[in-house]
Order: C-alpha cells, then sequence, then structure tokens
C-alpha cells in the first residue's frame, strides 16, 4: 500500500505479485481492492474520484494484444507503444462493475524501476485527467450567467449615451457597481478551480510526453485521445475564465468612465455654487457700501444737530458766532470724519474675520 497526500485529494495504490500462469481475465476480475474490508474503505474521508485496475504483465506485446478481445471485450480502446516500444498499453476507459477503469500494461523489455515509473505516469495522467475535468462542469453552469453579464454591461454601456443629469450617472454608477460585485464574487468562487484545472492538463501532457508513446496499429494513441476528448474540456474553462476577467476589465473601465462623469458633474455644479456664492458677497459688499454711506450721513445729521444746539445756545450768552454759518462751515468735515471712521471700524471687522 501506498498512501499519497496532495493539495486536494489522496492516492492509495495497491499492489500485489500475481502469479504467471493467472490468466489476464481473472486478474482483472480479482483486483487487489475487492479483498479491502468494506469497513476500512468506509472510514476513508472524502468522495471517490478515480478507480484504476492496472494489470502489468510479462508477456511481449503481440501475445498480449491478443488478449485484449477477452479483457476488453468489443468496446473501443486506446493505448500505443510506450518508452521507445519497451512496452505497451491498453484501457477502454470504461468502468468495470467494480468502479474501476482498466488499463493493461505489456512489458516486453523494461526493466523493474523504469517499469514502476511508467505505471505511475498511467495512474497520474488518469487522476490528474480527472481532476482538470472538475472544471469543466463548473465552466458550463456559470458560462450562462456570465452572458446575462454581458448583456447586462452592454445595456448599461449603451444607456450612457443618452443619460443627461447627475442622477441619472449616479443611479447607473450604482447599477456597474451592484453588477461589478457580482463578478467579483464569482471570480472569488471559480478562480482556483480554473487555475488548478490549468495546472492538472499541464501535468496530463507532461506525463503523456513522458511516456514516449508510439503508435500501434488499430488503435488510438492515449495522446491523440487526449487532445480530441480533454484539451475542448479545457478549453472550454479557459473560455470562460477569459471571458470573466475580460468582464471584469470593461466594468472597471465603464465604472471609471462613468465615475468621470460624476465628478465633472459635480465639479461644475460646485463651480456653479461658488459663483452664485460670489455673486451674493459682492451684492452684499455693495449694499454695507451702500448702508455704511447712509450710516454715515445719519451720524453727521445728528452730530451737526447737537452742533448746532450748542453754537445757539452760546448765541444766547452773547457769543459773535452765528450758530447756522458755523454749522455749514462743520458740515463737511464732520461728514468726512464720520465717513472715515465707519469704514476704519468696517476693515477692522474684516481682518478679525
Amino acid at each position: 500500500l501506498t498512501w499519497e497526500r496532495h493539495t486536494e485529494f489522496s492516492t492509495y495504490t495497491f499492489f500485489e505479485h500475481l502469479q504467471s500462469a493467472e490468466k489476464i481475465g481473472d486478474r482483472f476480475a480479482h483486483a487487489p481492492v475487492s479483498r479491502i474490508p468494506d469497513r476500512w474503505r468506509e472510514q476513508i474521508k472524502g468522495e471517490l474520484l478515480v478507480a484504476i485496475n492496472l494489470v502489468v504483465t510479462p508477456q511481449p506485446v503481440d501475445q498480449a494484444s491478443e488478449m485484449l478481445d477477452i479483457v476488453f471485450g468489443d468496446n473501443t480502446l486506446v493505448g500505443g507503444s510506450l518508452a521507445g516500444g519497451g512496452a505497451a498499453a491498453w484501457t477502454d476507459l470504461t468502468l468495470d462493475a467494480q468502479g474501476c477503469s482498466r488499463i493493461l500494461v505489456a512489458n516486453d523489455s523494461l526493466k523493474p524501476g523504469r517499469t514502476g515509473r511508467l505505471v505511475q505516469r498511467l495512474l497520474e495522467i488518469e487522476t490528474y485527467r480527472m481532476m482538470a475535468l472538475m472544471a469543466f462542469p463548473l465552466a458550463r453552469a456559470i458560462a450562462p450567467e456570465i452572458s446575462d453579464m454581458e448583456q447586462e454591461l452592454a445595456t448599461i454601456a449603451g444607456e450612457t449615451t443618452s443619460i443627461t443629469t447627475l442622477a441619472d450617472e449616479q443611479h447607473q454608477l450604482s447599477q456597474l457597481t451592484a453588477l461589478a460585485a457580482r463578478i467579483e464574487t464569482m471570480t472569488a468562487r471559480t478562480d482556483f478551480r480554473f487555475s488548478a484545472s490549468r495546472a492538472y492538463h499541464a501535468l496530463v501532457e507532461e506525463r503523456i510526453a513522458d511516456l514516449d508513446e508510439s503508435k500501434l496499429s488499430g488503435i488510438q494513441q492515449l495522446a491523440t485521445f487526449m487532445d480530441r476528448r480533454l484539451s475542448p474540456a479545457m478549453r472550454t474553462c479557459a473560455s470562460v475564465a477569459s471571458r470573466l476577467d475580460t468582464l471584469s476589465e470593461h466594468i472597471a473601465r465603464a465604472s471609471g468612465l462613468l465615475h468621470t462623469r460624476v465628478e465633472i458633474a459635480v465639479q461644475e455644479q460646485n463651480q456653479s455654487l461658488l459663483a452664485s456664492m460670489e455673486s451674493r458677497v459682492r451684492m452684499q459688499t455693495r449694499l454695507q457700501e451702500t448702508v455704511e454711506g447712509l450710516s454715515a450721513v445719519a451720524i453727521s445729521y445728528y452730530l451737526l444737530g447737537i452742533v448746532n444746539y450748542m453754537l445757539k445756545a452760546a448765541a444766547t450768552v452773547g457769543s459773535p458766532v452765528d450758530p447756522t454759518l458755523a454749522t455749514g462751515i462743520a458740515a463737511p468735515f464732520v461728514i468726512g470724519a464720520v465717513y472715515y471712521g465707519v469704514r476704519q471700524v468696517r476693515r477692522r471687522l474684516t481682518r478679525a474675520r
């Protein structure tokens, strides 16, 4: 038993040395995993993803190929000559009654160490293939939702040219923000799966290259099968991931443009408000100047009245100064002094602010 712990899964590999006289068909019928207690298997956490029954026979390739009908029946086979012709492998990529896919390896001339590495590569190809395909149902599930979001973005972008008010622009910006949040949520949910799928697919291609596979007459090569069956699924996953990234970029650009429009509109409103405030300030200044002039006249009037009363009182006691003449002469000086005093007070108040 060999146990390996990977990032997302664990593998259990059971080895059994079979008798050379045992028939190949019997070897597949009595897999080592069938003798594992059910209780022990039930205690393994997680779900079963891949089960492979692989048999290595020391028979030459020609002799082993004569037994393919007995092992696989009428199923379509995939396989090829491996390791520079030192071995060959066949599989029908279908599950038997025990839920295992079957692989037959004919070891013609490989040494035990190289045979072990070959077996490991074959097991890894099937394991990584299934791990890579885990992203395919997810890609198919979210593809319609991505199409809906693309259409929604196109609708919003089309309305951008017709909106004229700041309220409409802010409403559209809120729509884009909500759409961006949905996309970011979907990206967070799918990014790991799609990234892992690309990594597993790359591992499958590396392991196939390590097999040094060449074609056997009448049988589709393993590399050809993977290119026709696995690669389209991986391209679908890559396409969906690319559409999601592109949609996120388009929304970011649209949001940036709309942000700019909103900022410009707000700035225009601010400039209009500032201009209005400036106009009000000028009006208040003129009003203050008018009030200052009127105040100076009123204060001067009362001061001159007081001066006139004082001069009249002095005349009654024999003062030679004529009250009316003296008041008229003093009027310009009093008005000027009062006006100057009022302006000085206003300037001090302005500096204090």
